[in-house]
């Protein structure tokens, strides 16, 4: 489901070519010519030729016009509380009818919400506010939307946000239902690879979903559902409760299992599109300074971008999760136009979005089996079901998903119905994700969790599938190639691969062996530090988490670690090369990494017992090296865990093929 877009069946006519919305949008997909036409008055052969990165790069336009000058309904940022009335009286002389109400003071944002029948600008009212003393950062239309960026604000001296009053849920024991529609949880056919035993669920964390609708929100067990500038909860459809159970699930029993079940779920409640564009910015900033450690919007927020979202997006990315940052997911949408003099759609997301923000996550939907998702229409040609462009950061699973919804009161999993979930759907899975990630390492920032995901991603091959053929038109599958970078305007960097960011997130030398491309490697020193005293007795779990943050921030040291790792790859199954580089040399590499850990700039700074634990360690090392019987006990302590961690994995694999 795209923002404000419809999810449908299988079998339904959407599958069929006419789109039959869960959201109402009446404009079905638009119809293309199946090849490239010649535009009016310009000859194909004169053209150059489509460079590779190359698609019909023309968003819709969403942007309704200024109503600077217009009767006054703006809002003030203030840079510190403001009593109404203050600004009522600075107000009142040039606008004797004006209305103010405060619709936000949580430091170090201050709104109020200024409106009058008289007609006024902008700058008057900021003009007016400073004479009067108020000191006011900008005035913006609390009506249309604006490219303007807010005045940046001082967040080092203000508090953090925190989950004092959203408790956590309870545990939900149990495995996933082996259903067709729950694909999107295994790693086979493009699914997000969710292994319970090493990514748990979510346990501790909490989701905040942003929607305009929530019918039978009552099947989710939910923890709160709060209202943002509404007075009743819309339950005309139930696109805001699909949002919350394919990220989380229902708490009620026997109900939809998400990829995070254990973590728990609110859902904040905005007007419908066009109203007002305040609703999305105050629900962004109620959730976060709720405690929200994953915030998901998926409703329609095309032509939404004001100084009131580039606030609060900030206040998220800095004061979010106690100030480590929280992650705001939001889908590429589907938006279909046609650029002047082309017969083509070019399904583009426009920059000056919400989605195109650099601060938030963009998420496509990825088909199941491979590549991006496309939808056939009653000629059985593919057609997209998602915007494309440079702000398009990873992929998950949007296709056919289970209805999180029982068909009927006491269905089981047997009376199963598939939806296209789209790039809504997408997002969601993705919000489930990074719960999952985050109970793995709480301490992530936000910048370290971005590296993390996209450094453990699944490749995407730039060119559509052949099973996707016949296309409606070969240009709505453009571009096919990648940037150096490995980004793709469809699919960005790659499809969310849950199982390689959960392990990455826990352990620094399972991040290394995924770095390598070693998975069977890093599941099997993961199992090991679960089963082996002596492989969980190397170091804590709080020194494991604190050094995957190092890792993500010093490159050098990475490297480092990686080198180990891939020493250990070539000597597991041969003592003679082990033996070749000479008795000292792993231990001298190991005190090196230590020392480079204990000291590394670019690191975060180690807390105390981290710091403790790292000196310890160091001091065992470096005593060792001179001591030729402790070399010894060490290196084969290594090399015992080089062959658990390559040799042993590898020896069902040869006996299988």
């Amino acid at each position: 489901m795209s923002r404000g877009r419809g999810a449908a069946t299988r079998g339904s006519p959407a599958e069929e070519g006419a789109a039959r919305p869960l959201r109402g949008d009446p404009r079905p997909p638009p119809e293309a010519p199946a090849a490239p036409r010649e535009a009016p008055g310009v000859p194909l052969a004169a053209r150059p030729p489509r460079r590779p990165w190359d698609f019909g790069y023309a968003p819709v336009a969403t942007a309704a016009g200024d109503d600077d000058g217009g009767p006054l309904d703006v809002v003030v940022a203030a840079r510190c509380p403001v009593a109404p009335d203050a600004v009522a009286a600075a107000l009142s002389a040039r606008w004797p009818e004006v209305q103010v109400e405060r619709v936000l003071e949580r430091a170090p944002l201050f709104w109020l919400r200024v409106r009058s029948p008289s007609h006024g600008r902008r700058a008057e009212v900021a003009a007016a506010l400073w004479a009067a003393a108020i000191p006011v950062r900008y005035v913006a239309s609390a009506l249309r939307p604006s490219a303007a960026v807010a005045p940046g604000f001082v967040a080092a001296t203000h508090a953090a946000a925190r989950p004092d009053r959203w408790p956590t849920r309870r545990a939900s024991p149990g495995d996933d239902p082996e259903t067709p529609g729950r694909w999107f949880l295994r790693a086979e056919d493009g699914g997000l690879g969710v292994d319970r035993r090493r990514c748990g669920r979510g346990a501790g964390m909490r989701l905040g979903v942003i929607d305009d609708d929530a019918r039978a929100a009552d099947e989710l067990g939910l923890d709160h559902e709060v209202l943002v500038t509404l007075e009743h909860p819309p339950r005309s459809q139930a696109h805001g409760v699909f949002m919350v159970a394919w990220a989380v699930g229902s708490l009620l029993p026997g109900g939809f299992r998400g990829v995070a079940p254990e973590a728990s779920p609110r859902l904040y409640l905005i007007p419908k599109p066009g109203s007002s564009v305040l609703a999305l910015p105050l629900a962004i900033v109620q959730a976060v300074s709720d405690g929200a450690d994953v915030v998901v919007c998926a409703t329609y927020i095309e032509g939404s971008t004001t100084p009131m979202l580039d606030d609060a997006i900030e206040f998220a990315a800095r004061l979010g999760r106690r100030g480590r940052g929280c992650p705001i997911v939001f889908p590429t949408g589907r938006e279909a136009s046609s650029p002047p003099e082309s017969l083509h759609a070019s399904f583009s997301l426009g920059l000056g979005e919400p989605a195109s923000d650099p601060r938030v996550f963009c998420v496509g939907p990825s088909a199941r089996g491979e590549g991006w998702f496309l939808w056939r229409d009653r000629r059985g040609r593919s057609r997209p079901f998602a915007n494309r462009g440079p702000a398009v950061r990873w992929l998950a699973p949007g296709d056919d998903l289970s209805c999180p919804l029982p068909s009927a009161p006491g269905a089981g999993t047997a009376s199963e119905r598939l939806y296209h979930a789209e790039s809504s759907g997408a997002s969601a899975l993705a919000a489930g994700v990074l719960l999952l990630v985050l109970s793995q390492n709480p301490a992530l920032r936000l910048p370290e969790l971005d590296g993390l995901i996209t450094r453990t991603l699944a490749p995407v091959p730039p060119a559509a599938p052949a099973s996707a053929a016949p296309f409606a038109d070969p240009w709505d599958v453009l571009p096919d190639a990648r940037d150096r970078d490995g980004h793709n305007a469809k699919h960005g960097y790659g499809r969310i691969d849950a199982g390689r960011a959960c392990l990455a997130a826990g352990d620094p030398i399972a991040l290394a062996l995924l770095f390598i491309g070693e998975d069977d490697a890093a599941r099997a020193w993961h199992d090991a530090r679960a089963t082996r005293p002596l492989a969980r007795g190397l170091y804590s779990r709080r020194l494991a988490r604190w050094a995957v943050r190092a890792l993500l921030a010093d490159p050098s040291l990475c490297h480092g670690v990686c080198a180990l790792a891939r020493h250990a790859r070539l000597t597991a199954s041969d003592p003679r090369r082990r033996r070749a580089h000479g008795a000292g040399a792993v231990l001298r590499q190991l005190s090196i990494l230590v020392r480079g850990l204990a000291g590394s700039r670019p690191a975060p700074a180690p807390p105390r017992r981290v710091r403790g634990e790292l000196t310890a360690l160091l001091d065992r090392l470096e005593r060792s090296t001179s001591d030729a019987a402790a070399v010894e006990a060490i290196e084969a302590q290594f090399s015992v865990f080089s062959y658990v961690v390559f040799a042993e994995p590898a020896a069902p694999r040869a006996r299988d093929e």
